[in-house]
């Protein structure tokens, strides 16, 4: 299939408020690991706000899930990465979704399907940068008690503590 030119334009709000109570959400998430070192970011909005999280987001149309992958690492936490590997496909439902945090209320929550990735820096020096999607960052050495039950299950399938 030839590549084609992708012009992106961000689904206008209201619009897209429409698609995330009536459909799933087809996402990419990465796990950033860099030597022995593991990242995760606390999440400063809804869905999931306040939890430690990967990185990740929407998939553009046109877009492949590995340049999505590439994408959302640059935007949210200013560095270019490759992937290393592919963890699998996995779906989260949240109680709250992201309008919820902006004010617009909807009882309707999120729902995504994420293909997930274990990603690693692509230069060996980097400086985090996360975006406002961020309050923090950490380093861990292994699955806390007091992750999310999907972060849980991410980090024990990629493998990335053995």
């Amino acid at each position: 299939m030839q590549k084609k030119n992708i012009s992106v334009k961000h689904i206008p709000a209201q619009l897209y408020r429409k698609i995330v109570a009536m459909m799933p959400i087809c996402c990419v998430d990465g796990i950033l690991k860099s030597g022995k070192n593991v990242y995760l970011f606390k999440r400063s909005r809804a869905p999931a706000k306040n939890q430690w999280w990967a990185v990740g987001g929407r998939i553009f149309k046109w877009e492949t899930f590995k340049e999505a992958m590439l994408r959302k690492a640059k935007e949210e936490i200013g560095i270019k990465v490759k992937i290393t590997k592919q963890i699998g496909t996995y779906e989260a439902f949240f109680g709250t979704g992201y309008f919820e945090s902006s004010g617009q209320k909807t009882k309707k929550g999120a729902h995504t399907i994420s293909v997930c990735f274990v990603i690693e820096p692509e230069y060996r020096m980097f400086r985090l940068k996360p975006n406002d999607e961020y309050s923090a960052y950490k380093r861990i050495s292994k699955v806390e008690n007091n992750f999310n039950p999907y972060i849980k299950r991410l980090l024990n399938d990629s493998g990335v503590f053995k």
